[in-house]
C-alpha cells in the first residue's frame, strides 16, 4: 500500500547570527492511501471555512500567521472576532486526527544549544536535509512505498547536497544495509495541501 508522508519546517534552519528563530522543528504526517484523500478534504474544509469568513486570497493559511491573526493588519478585523487563530489550529489538528490518524513524527533542534560547528558553518541547505532525514529515511525504509511532499518553499537547494538526491541516497543506504529491497520512492514539491 501506498503511503504519503507530508514534511514541513517551522523556523529558519540557518544559525545565522541574524536569525530571529532559537529553535526549528520538523515535522512529517503520514498516511496511507486510504487516508490521503481524507487528508486533503479535511484540509479543504478548513480552508474554505476560513475564506467563507473573508480571509484574504493572497495571504497563504498557516499555522504561523493563524498564530498571530491579531497582530496582521492584512485579516480583516471581523476574521479577528470571529475565530482564534491557536483554537484553530488545534481544531485542524483533532480533525486530522480524527478522520486520518495518521503517523506524525518530528524533530526540534535548540540552536542556542548545538555548538557543533561543521553545521554552524555549513551553507545553508545542509541542516535541513541532516535533519529532515532523522525522519524521512527509516520512514522511507519501513514504509517502502511512499510519495514524500516537501513544501516547495523547503527546497534547501545548495552546491553541495540537493535535497532530494541526499534522501533518496540516505534511504537506498538504510535500505541496503538493513536488507530492505522494496524501496519506491517519489518526492514532490508543492505546498503541502493546497485547493486552489
Amino acid at each position: 500500500m501506498k503511503n504519503y508522508i507530508y514534511c514541513d519546517v517551522s523556523g529558519e534552519t540557518s544559525f545565522s547570527d541574524i536569525s530571529g528563530y532559537k529553535h526549528f522543528s520538523i515535522c512529517t504526517l503520514t498516511v496511507n492511501e486510504s487516508k490521503q484523500k481524507k487528508l486533503v478534504n479535511t484540509m479543504c474544509r478548513k480552508k474554505a471555512h476560513l475564506y467563507d469568513f473573508g480571509w484574504p486570497k493572497d495571504i497563504e493559511i498557516k499555522a504561523t500567521t493563524l498564530h498571530s491573526l491579531k497582530y496582521n493588519r492584512k485579516i480583516p478585523d471581523r476574521l479577528k472576532r470571529s475565530i482564534n487563530g491557536n483554537i484553530y489550529i488545534e481544531n485542524i489538528l483533532i480533525s486530522i486526527i480524527k478522520t486520518c490518524k495518521p503517523r506524525i513524527d518530528s524533530i526540534t533542534i535548540c540552536k542556542d544549544g548545538f555548538k557543533d560547528n561543521a553545521f554552524r558553518n555549513a551553507p545553508y541547505g545542509i541542516v535541513y536535509n541532516y535533519f529532515a532525514g532523522k525522519i524521512i529515511v527509516p520512514l522511507g525504509v519501513t514504509l517502502g512505498d511512499t510519495i514524500l511532499t516537501v513544501d516547495q518553499r523547503n527546497k534547501e537547494l545548495h552546491k553541495q547536497k540537493h535535497f532530494d538526491g541526499y534522501i533518496e541516497t540516505k534511504i537506498r543506504e538504510e535500505a541496503y544495509d538493513r536488507n530492505v529491497r522494496n524501496i519506491s520512492l517519489k518526492i514532490n514539491h508543492d505546498l503541502l495541501i493546497d485547493n486552489e
